[in-house]
């Protein structure tokens, strides 16, 4: 495949977005206008519809990255035929030191489909991401690894961290060198990857001690049991998941409302990227242990393809007796 120094779209795109004023981009996002205002002659680009007050209300919680669209979102085409990201990836650790590794890059795989006739030098593929702490989207482009025997095409997207806060959402996309763009965003909800891997994640979904008070006593287990999560977005499902005989046999807590026992509930934000959830235990009985483990199904309407974050791992959290 041959090589260009020059601009792709996105990257056009997205410098000249950073030089308009806070107005102009608002008034971008609502009417599209941006082909106007980039003279580009190429196929029409798609919009971006307003949110409906419900969501606009839902956004006084702190979404990871604010939840705004992103650039291939909006000016592509959702096509998972063209571009897919289909959940494979693996991980390479850097800056080994004293208190272990700084960095980590996460390798995403993409399926692509090539066009005939396109123009080699302007087909790019990558994925745009967003990650705990920085409220901008990020995008990064990927690189062609091999030819699928379907004919389609796998590309490898190398994406790097050294903040590596629990875990990261991205959206797939493709121009496909003949005025094609295409994007995977998991039907609206976005894939999502934790930078560590479940066993070294003590940051996507872990225990909020400050706000727990539940007891284990020998009359059974009672109180508020508190979480932090990353709000990777508005739709998601919680499950509290716990055992008195070391996971032999296991009891699930749903989600539910104020006011409920033994249901999780959103309670606030905890700044920007992270919320609270709180469960009210009142289990009576008596019994040796208690173990318990929080379990976060992100991508779980519209389709999507889920993904589960547990806090706690397999073995899951133990409770002492008091």
């Amino acid at each position: 495949m041959s090589h260009r120094t020059s601009l792709t779209f996105a990257e056009s795109l997205e410098s000249t977005l950073s030089r308009l004023s806070e107005r102009q981009r608002s008034l971008l996002a609502t009417s599209g206008t941006l082909a106007g205002v980039l003279g580009f002659t190429g196929p029409a680009l798609t919009g971006c519809d307003p949110a409906p007050a419900d969501e606009a209300a839902a956004r006084t919680q702190d979404v990871i990255a604010n939840g705004q669209t992103d650039w291939a979102q909006r000016m592509g085409v959702r096509d998972r035929n063209m571009v897919r990201y289909y959940r494979e990836f693996w991980r390479e650790f850097s800056g080994s030191g004293r208190y272990g590794y700084s960095g980590v890059t996460v390798f995403i795989k993409l399926r692509v489909q090539p066009v005939a006739g396109a123009d080699l030098s302007y087909k790019k593929v990558g994925v745009v991401y967003r990650e705990v702490g920085n409220p901008t989207p990020v995008t990064v482009p990927g690189y062609y690894f091999a030819r699928m025997p379907d004919g389609a095409e796998e590309w490898h997207v190398p994406v790097t961290s050294r903040l590596r806060q629990g875990t990261f959402t991205l959206n797939a996309w493709y121009e496909d060198g003949k005025y094609g763009r295409w994007y995977d965003d998991n039907n609206g909800e976005l894939y999502a990857i934790s930078w560590n891997g479940e066993s070294g994640d003590f940051v996507t979904v872990r225990p909020d001690y400050a706000a727990t008070s539940a007891k284990f006593t020998t009359t059974g287990v009672k109180g508020p049991l508190a979480f932090s999560i990353i709000d990777l977005d508005y739709d998601k499902d919680l499950r509290l998941e716990w055992s008195t005989d070391d996971w032999k046999t296991k009891t699930i807590f749903g989600m539910g409302s104020p006011g409920e026992k033994n249901k999780l509930r959103w309670e606030s934000n905890q700044g920007i990227d992270f919320d609270r959830w709180v469960i009210d235990l009142d289990i009576p009985g008596s019994f040796a242990s208690f173990r318990y483990r929080l379990v976060y199904k992100h991508g779980v309407v519209a389709g999507a393809d889920p993904v589960e974050f547990v806090g706690g791992g397999s073995a899951g959290y133990f409770m002492p007796k008091t």
